[in-house]
């Protein structure tokens, strides 16, 4: 519960102002630095709960470029936590028992992350150490020493066999050095210090919760987790798709898993956009009892709008692996075969990292002889506008939670062909096609069918308005959140001593 700031009021003088909730609000490659489904989603918190004070903490590869996004007046953005970047924080001599501590630090991590059954104490400790001598977390890890019980340690967990986990793959040199940068960054991003706050909103279940983590544990400061996609299950599918070894594999997905699973541990309050997300999340050990789910949510829309029966197919979603553009660039072949006066558009850009994809596609694209039937339009800044132009809205992703490029659909009365991912089964029932992940061929049949039976198409479309401004409007989704916070807020606080951090200090 926050501490009651106010004085009781004299005889005559005004009553004190009500202080305000303070929500430090940790993000993760998104908000307020790149494009997307879970940008939007935190641009519209932040500008509508205005009476709240955010301070936004962005935890991002270290590029050099601006923020996409200005800030309202009750918000600001703390200083970036770049990864990968070279700058080393600078501090005073430790004291010998620190620096015991600090050869102990990567082996630590290892057993808290890497483990199958983290051991969650010596993992928060040594995220606990990270924070009170930030300066000595590149000496640790500069230490042969620390090297030397880091791969005992891996030598454990590869040692471990847990029934239904499977055997673990033979580590070479190199991945156990890329281990060990690894973990260097996330000891590293532990130790930024955070600043007094009244509720921790954490944006996913990686590395945006390892500050978090820290501050909860070092002032009972209640957490929020949100799950717009489930980060375990997005690593699991980038380890089948990249061309790493299985030790390179095992490493990321491990990593992945370490940290969703302690930040699960954390938080009070674990709210998925889609209810497909619970079912991993009590999967990984969730309680089902502090599982809220709230939905993503559009402005109400105004009448659906017709379409513009041109056959035009519109697809909004960045270039990235998860999107999987190399089916949809097949069903659009398929397609254009049974509707060859069809055009297919596809609104994004390439994910930051993800370049060779982004070749790819435009490689598979010529491959395909699509010409300008199919043709990438970059980044929109108006999704609305450039789906009310389309006769369907295509999605082919593998993973998704409630993607806002389908409300966005529904908002303005179109028709949808997607995957089955995530939560867009419940959402797209009855106002679009539904086909399973990867499969171009009935993708490209729902599209053609509904290309060919625009009144077919008219009817799915009305269908998913009348849906989403009953059921998903940015209403419902900002007023779940404000009460979400408000109750963390002002919600039982552990009594002083009585903190995680304090029992690990005893």
């Amino acid at each position: 519960m926050r501490r009651d700031r106010s004085r009781r009021a004299r005889v005559g003088a005004s009553p004190p102002r009500p202080a305000r909730t303070r929500i430090l609000l940790t993000t993760e490659g998104t908000y307020p630095y790149a494009m997307g489904g879970v940008t939007s989603w935190c641009d519209l918190l932040v500008r509508r709960l205005v009476d709240f004070d955010w301070q936004v903490l962005p935890v991002i590869a270290a590029h050099g470029r601006p923020p996409l996004y200005e800030l309202p007046d009750h918000a600001r953005e703390l200083t970036p936590i770049e990864l990968w970047s070279e700058h080393v924080p600078h501090g005073g001599p430790l004291g010998a028992a620190e620096r015991r501590a600090g050869v102990e630090l990567p082996a630590s991590l290892v057993r808290g992350l890497i483990a199958w059954d983290g051991d969650a104490g010596a993992l928060l400790e040594a995220l606990l150490w990270c924070r009170r001598h930030p300066a000595g977390v590149r000496r640790a890890f500069r230490s042969s020493q620390a090297w030397r019980r880091f791969r005992a340690a891996l030598e454990e967990v590869l040692d471990e066999r847990v029934q239904h986990a499977g055997t673990p793959p033979r580590v070479d040199l190199v991945e156990a050095s890329l281990l060990y940068q690894s973990l260097y960054w996330v000891a590293r991003t532990a130790a930024v210090e955070t600043p007094e706050t009244d509720v921790l909103l954490v944006t996913a279940a990686g590395w945006a919760a390892v500050p978090a983590l820290v501050h909860k544990a070092l002032h009972g400061t209640p957490m929020i987790l949100t799950e717009h996609g489930v980060y375990v299950r997005e690593a699991y599918l980038a380890g089948a798709r990249t061309g790493n070894s299985p030790g390179g594999r095992f490493i990321a997905t491990r990593l992945a898993r370490g940290l969703a699973c302690a930040a699960y541990a954390a938080a009070d309050v674990v709210s998925p956009v889609t209810a497909a997300n619970a079912l991993w999340e009590q999967g990984l050990g969730v309680d089902p009892g502090k599982i809220h789910v709230v939905h993503n949510g559009l402005p109400a829309p105004l009448e659906a709008t017709p379409a513009p029966g041109t056959r035009t197919v519109v697809s909004v979603g960045r270039i990235d692996p998860l999107k999987d553009v190399h089916t949809m660039l097949h069903a659009a072949e398929e397609a254009l075969r049974h509707v060859p006066e069809a055009t297919f558009r596809h609104y994004g850009p390439v994910t930051p990292g993800e370049e060779s994809y982004g070749r790819s596609c435009r490689s598979l694209h010529e491959q395909l002889g699509l010409g300008e039937r199919f043709r990438f339009m970059g980044r929109t800044p108006e999704p609305m506008q450039v789906v009310r132009a389309a006769d369907v809205v295509l999605m082919t992703s593998i993973s998704e939670a409630l993607p806002m490029s389908i409300l966005e659909a529904m908002g303005a009365g179109r028709p949808v062909v997607s995957t089955a991912v995530g939560g867009v089964r419940d959402v797209v029932k009855g106002c679009g096609v539904i086909a399973p992940p990867g499969d171009a061929h009935a993708l490209a049949m729902g599209v053609v069918t509904l290309l060919r039976r625009p009144d077919l198409a008219g009817t799915l479309g009305r269908r998913g308005h009348r849906r989403l401004a009953r059921i998903y409007t940015d209403v419902a989704c900002v007023s779940g959140y404000r009460e979400l916070i408000r109750a963390a807020a002002v919600g039982p606080r552990p009594a002083p001593g009585s903190g995680v951090a304090d029992r690990i200090a005893a």
